[in-house]
């Protein structure tokens, strides 16, 4: 069987988006006859990473998972990308660049992103953007499109639901319109898990449930109001199935979470977004033929009215959802046809 590493972990981040998309990466590169051998985490330098390095060593593919990371020339995205050079400059092997987003990157990001063997990105707006540099790219679909939702099983409620956001502010002003408005609170964050087995690691879990364990209590009861950074902890759904069927449930969905706009797209539950950190949320939504209405800022979600989807809308969502897997199967063709070459 043939052996891959990957790049760019984000199930580290503990976030269902995240752990569906290195799930759904790593079943699909098996399905292929390609296993995974290591993993590099999200946000980590890959260059300290002595025990990865040498796993590229024994890798008949690099995979690097895109995901957010590569916009704006953020020192992260530099470090991620330069393993393209570092596989080139010293293994005989291909490198492939996969589910990305790709903003406002400097010539050296720019650069790097050429040595790629392959590149597929998210969406139009990021292949419009790299093919400014003469650089080649295929859209597929986010690859958490790749887990189906059965339409037949939604069951809709009186709730609207609410997300937190990347950033941490926007995602404070968004608990608390929740507690004003009587939404439901819906963060995209997992419970803890331990990753890998390291002395830190280890530390963090017993943490994060020492403290559920002491303050939840004191917390349902009411006796203690504690700030958002801590209460955040107690806003998890144990895992994806249960995430994605609280938003089919709801009747709307106020999204700020790039990963919770797709599963309320695979589940057609009506929304509205608010902008990230790149161009993923109007890119995802100009690709599927939303309206950009739909779009707004943080001061305009109470004013703004919560619209069904068109019968445009929900027949565009319902194109995008049911040909995502075919062509992201088809991505991963590629990527094994490259390894036999």
């Amino acid at each position: 069987m043939k052996k891959a590493v990957i790049l760019n972990d984000t199930s580290f981040e503990s976030h269902h988006g995240c752990e569906t998309v290195v799930k759904n990466i790593k079943d699909l590169l098996l399905q292929n006859g390609i296993k995974t051998i290591d993993t590099h985490p999200v946000g980590k330098p890959w260059v300290e990473n002595k025990s990865f390095i040498a796993s590229m060593s024994q890798a008949d593919i690099v995979i690097v998972n895109g995901e957010g990371t590569l916009h704006h020339s953020q020192p992260r995205a530099k470090d991620l990308i330069s393993v393209g050079n570092y596989v080139k400059e010293n293994l005989n092997i291909p490198v492939v660049l996969i589910n990305s987003t790709c903003q406002e990157n400097n010539s050296e990001i720019i650069e790097s992103i050429k040595c790629y063997d392959l590149i597929f990105v998210r969406e139009s707006l990021s292949q419009q953007e790299l093919a400014k540099y003469d650089i080649k790219s295929k859209v597929v679909p986010d690859m958490s499109f790749y887990s189906q939702y059965d339409l037949s099983k939604k069951a809709t409620t009186g709730r609207t639901g609410i997300t937190d956001s990347v950033y941490f502010d926007l995602s404070e002003k968004l608990y608390l319109l929740s507690l004003e408005e009587g939404y439901e609170f819906l963060p995209a964050k997992t419970n803890s898990k331990i990753r890998k087995f390291t002395v830190n690691a280890l530390l963090k879990h017993a943490e994060s449930n020492l403290f559920k364990a002491i303050r939840y209590p004191f917390y349902k009861l009411k006796l203690i109001k504690f700030k958002y950074k801590k209460i955040r902890k107690f806003y998890y759904l144990n895992d994806y199935e249960s995430y994605v069927n609280k938003i089919a449930s709801s009747q709307f969905m106020i999204i700020a979470r790039y990963h919770s706009l797709c599963f309320s797209l695979k589940t057609l539950t009506p929304f509205l977004a608010l902008k990230s950190n790149s161009h993923k949320i109007e890119g995802i939504l100009s690709d599927v033929g939303i309206e950009s209405s739909r779009i707004v800022t943080e001061p305009d979600i109470t004013t703004s009215e919560f619209k069904k989807f068109t019968s445009e809308e929900e027949s565009n969502i319902l194109n995008y959802i049911n040909e995502a897997p075919t062509k992201i199967e088809c991505m991963f063709k590629e990527i094994n046809d490259l390894i036999v070459k």
